[in-house]
């Protein structure tokens, strides 16, 4: 079976894993372009599954000089968003065909292919905000193409089973599987501490994602200053180890220095995939304090997944998908509310036995349903199903 992975921005080490364990008989040729996201994992030196690349491109990298600055132009100063350079006849001679999201450039391009050749189509699915994309009346085309001629929906979670029905998706083309990951990798273990330069004596909460408002840390500084303010807590040696990276790192040193934060910050930066087993261990708990805009909202939360798996204890909010994916083995408090995320990490801080029997509770959840040769098999299955009609 040749499988042509579009995966758009998601070309990354957690994105790609499951696909790197399907059957021997599946041979995936992934096609990426370049972006600034990109750059990010780049910069990590990750080393992903080894699959045949083909290279696309945005209207910005591709072209007539003169075509590529006017869309760059546009780009910055009027909105625009980069568009991709249209690579339909490249799909030809595929047995199967996935893409991501319903409004995409690249579900566009899958599209044309299974019209042309009748190749089948599965979408996978993590949006779970229904009626998103659709101010742009070509977008909203888009979306309605996709919903009534993609072959297979892919979904982790039943709020986006949720939202494709909403949008006119029928149900028996929706395929609910489990997000996955290695479990044997992000398990319990010993940490090692003073590479990350962590002294033993503290306790480390500790914080993996963009620095993008959206994932909430701007509210979890705002609720480690309280847990330094509190007298109770006056006897603890307490440090923020941020696992981050991309855009936003200005606004967030900008308030640390506004809450006098800085000697209680640990900045790891962008370090490369193996290496994120160690900085789990080495967290007395994990904060992923999502919030939620009218465009996005939390839709997985991998970092959330191998937290648990790792055994890590897990305090987070009750946004997007958080609650389905974590169900009883995290702590979970309000969005947008530094105060309730406090309270949860002062309740952490003061309960050592509460602190382990969650991490417990996250390492056998993990285990039992994110354990990613399960999900490559839900993967292989579903795909076997599409090619033999």
């Amino acid at each position: 079976m040749k499988l042509a992975l579009l995966k758009g921005n998601r070309f990354n080490t957690w994105h790609l894993q499951g696909f790197g364990l399907l059957p021997d008989g599946v041979e995936v040729t992934a096609f990426r372009t370049e972006s600034e996201n990109q750059h990010y994992f780049v910069e990590r030196d990750d080393a992903g599954p080894k699959f045949q690349v083909e290279r696309i491109y945005f209207d910005t990298q591709k072209g007539s000089p003169l075509r590529r600055f006017v869309n760059a132009f546009s780009q910055r100063y009027a909105n625009r968003a980069p568009r991709i350079l249209p690579f339909c006849d490249r799909l030809e001679g595929f047995d199967l065909i996935q893409s991501w999201e319903l409004f995409t450039d690249w579900t566009a391009q899958a599209l044309e292919a299974r019209a042309r050749w009748g190749t089948p189509l599965a979408v996978m699915v993590w949006d779970s905000i229904p009626l998103i994309m659709e101010r742009n009346p070509e977008r909203r085309a888009m979306k309605n193409r996709a919903a009534g001629k993609a072959d297979c929906f892919i979904v982790y979670t039943d709020r986006s089973r949720r939202m494709l029905r909403l949008e006119g998706v029928p149900e028996e083309k929706i395929r609910r599987i489990n997000p996955g990951v290695d479990t044997s990798r992000f398990c319990p273990g010993p940490a090692n501490r003073p590479a990350l330069g962590l002294d033993d004596g503290e306790f480390v909460v500790l914080f993996v994602g963009w620095f993008l408002p959206r994932k909430g840390i701007d509210f979890l500084l705002l609720a480690l200053r309280e847990l330094l303010n509190d007298p109770d807590l006056r006897d603890r040696r307490l440090r923020l180890l941020v696992a981050g990276w991309g855009p936003g790192r200005e606004r967030v040193e900008g308030l640390i220095d506004r809450l006098a934060l800085k000697n209680a910050c640990t900045f790891a930066g962008a370090l490369p995939y193996s290496r994120m087993p160690d900085v789990y261990r080495a967290a007395d708990v994990f904060v992923l304090p999502s919030t939620a805009t009218p465009e996005w909202e939390e839709e997985v939360g991998m970092s959330l997944i191998e937290a648990m798996a790792s055994g890590t204890p897990v305090v987070s909010t009750l946004s997007g998908a958080i609650p389905e994916i974590a169900d009883y083995a995290a702590a979970l408090c309000q969005p947008n509310d530094f105060v309730s995320l406090y309270e949860a990490l002062k309740n952490m801080m003061l309960h050592p036995d509460s602190r382990k029997e969650l991490g417990k509770a996250g390492r056998k959840r993990a285990s039992r349903t994110f354990d990613l040769r399960e999900h490559a098999a839900q993967l292989a299955r579903i795909y076997d199903e599409l090619v033999q009609g």
